[in-house]
């Protein structure tokens, strides 16, 4: 049986046994859609940086695994760019992180007003069993009006082996149109990881 040819962006489809194909729209996505630069599996490097965010989703999530430092007890770091490449100013960033750990009932935090990144996490172990994974969501598209935001949750281990964790919040203190985004730590190379950007859809 011939087949009509169908529009620009339509797949042909089954119709079933017994009925002939049909063209039709090709069917939706995730929600979640990594970016075409999205994961990276670190080899002994000082960063990690995705690009491509841009204006096509309102909001992404970074997802961090597995992450050890090269160098024991350091803190990990995040940092946000646009088309002029990554902001590390003495005051472009704002950040508040929550710090538990299993070792202890109370809780600690870390607030900064104006520095050079975002704090995720405490300092993180690199000896056997430990390091540091996260889930962060950037909250404003490219073309956001707003200061770009950052929200995260996180766990690792301390040098010492002690399970720790938290969440926080932070931003770059100004409009920027947010295109990139980077990771590394505050001390020494990041020895093993993966690093992956995904954008998110709202329908």
């Amino acid at each position: 049986v011939a087949i009509a040819t169908g529009s620009d962006g339509e797949v042909l489809t089954s119709a079933g046994a017994g009925a002939p194909p049909a063209f039709e729209a090709a069917a939706g996505g995730g929600a979640w859609t990594m970016l075409a630069s999205g994961t990276q599996v670190e080899d002994d490097d000082a960063s990690l940086t995705v690009s491509g965010l841009d204006a096509t989703y309102d909001t992404y999530a970074i997802v961090i695994a597995d992450m050890v430092p090269v160098t024991d007890s350091a803190v990990f770091y995040m940092r946000l760019g646009d088309s002029g490449g990554l902001d590390s100013g003495a005051s472009d960033y704002t950040f508040h992180t929550q710090k538990i750990a299993t070792s202890s009932g109370s809780y600690a935090s870390n607030v900064h007003t104006g520095t050079t990144q975002m704090e995720l996490s405490t300092g993180i172990g690199n000896q056997a069993g430990e390091g540091f994974g996260c889930v962060a969501y950037l909250h404003v598209p490219g073309d956001g009006t707003m200061k770009p935001n950052v929200s995260w949750r996180w766990a690792g281990y301390f040098g010492s082996g002690v399970l720790v964790g938290g969440a926080g919040v932070g931003n770059r203190d100004g409009v920027i149109a947010v295109t990139q985004v980077s990771i590394f730590f505050s001390s020494g190379n990041i020895s093993t990881g993966r690093f992956s950007v995904y954008g998110i859809s709202h329908t």
